[in-house]
């Protein structure tokens, strides 16, 4: 989709020179002095073109635009705003679409029917380019929340004890009632302390998601160095995607297939990278330690959670 300066320069000074019927309101009658600040305009895009500043790309041709309608100037934005960065997709877009919905009067010179048929040839792809964003940044993250285990503690109730004494004295003893609460420490060799790791199975999911987040990023490298090969070679068969075989069509439709390809594995790949990541570190796994001691008359029994 790259358009050559050399071949496009003679094109878009015929395009200002002849115009087209347009469905957009426009000037009357474009001044002398609007054309040729139109034309200068133009100049400095293609050659900000040649060095791939596309910021200057869309400035310079917006400029020529306000001054005097060529299709050709909606083109070169088409192309810059979608190459620049970050690439505004929706932008590109609009300015695709205007340039499909051109209406060109019968005897419109070939540069121009060439924009307007390659809008209509790239504006589906684009269009899809900026679905698939958008819904890469509605997607929402979301972060399991864990419920704690409560585990009971038993609390020992040991029977009262009764001292009995002979008459005539009687010496009353009162019932005593023994209660252990909450978590008993006994003293060294007076009972078993028993730790475990419980495993998180969220841990075992997140390295299910993220390893197919980093495949996918890797097919999207892939397919990424692929789509550049073919793009290189549709470039030398095909200058300004013009082709003129069956062959050479299909070879620039793998190329759409492997650019679009290439798009959804990053974006989706790097979601679900993210997501394992944020899995992983959530369900890390948690140690229980269990206690059982007896102190000569109780059994207790102690946990840390």
């Amino acid at each position: 989709m790259k358009l050559r300066t050399s071949v496009a320069s003679g094109l878009l000074v015929a395009s200002i020179a002849l115009g087209s019927t347009t469905a957009w309101a426009q000037p009357a009658a474009p001044s002398g002095a609007d054309r040729n600040a139109a034309r200068e305009f133009a100049m400095q895009g293609m050659a900000a073109n040649g060095r791939q500043d596309w910021p200057v790309v869309v400035d310079r041709f917006r400029q020529a635009e306000l001054r005097f309608h060529a299709p050709i100037h909606l083109q070169y934005i088409a192309i810059a705003l979608e190459r620049i960065n970050p690439p505004r997709l929706a932008e590109s877009v609009e300015a695709w679409r205007r340039l499909s919905n051109e209406t060109l009067a019968p005897d419109a010179p070939a540069p121009v029917r060439a924009a307007v048929a390659t809008a209509r040839r790239e504006l589906p792809r684009v269009e899809a380019l900026l679905r698939a964003s958008q819904a890469s940044a509605a997607t929402p993250v979301t972060t399991p929340v864990t419920t704690p285990v409560t585990t009971p503690v038993t609390t020992p109730v040991t029977a009262p004890v009764t001292t009995p004494v002979t008459a005539p004295v009687t010496t009353p003893v009162e019932n005593t009632t023994s209660q252990t609460v909450g978590v008993h420490t006994p003293p060294p060799g007076d009972g078993n302390v028993t730790t475990r790791t419980v495993a998180n199975p969220l841990r075992t999911i997140g390295f299910v998601v993220g390893g197919v987040g980093v495949a996918a990023l890797i097919g999207g490298a892939i397919t990424g160095v692929m789509a550049g090969g073919a793009f290189s070679d549709l470039e030398a068969a095909c200058p300004n995607r013009q082709c003129t075989n069956s062959t050479d069509l299909a070879r620039r439709d793998d190329v759409d297939t492997l650019s679009g390809m290439t798009n959804a594995l990053l974006i989706g790949g790097g979601v679900l990278a993210a997501t394992g990541v944020v899995m992983v570190i959530l369900g890390a796994p948690r140690t229980e330690t269990v206690q059982v001691g007896f102190n000569g008359r109780d059994l207790l029994i102690g946990g840390r959670f």
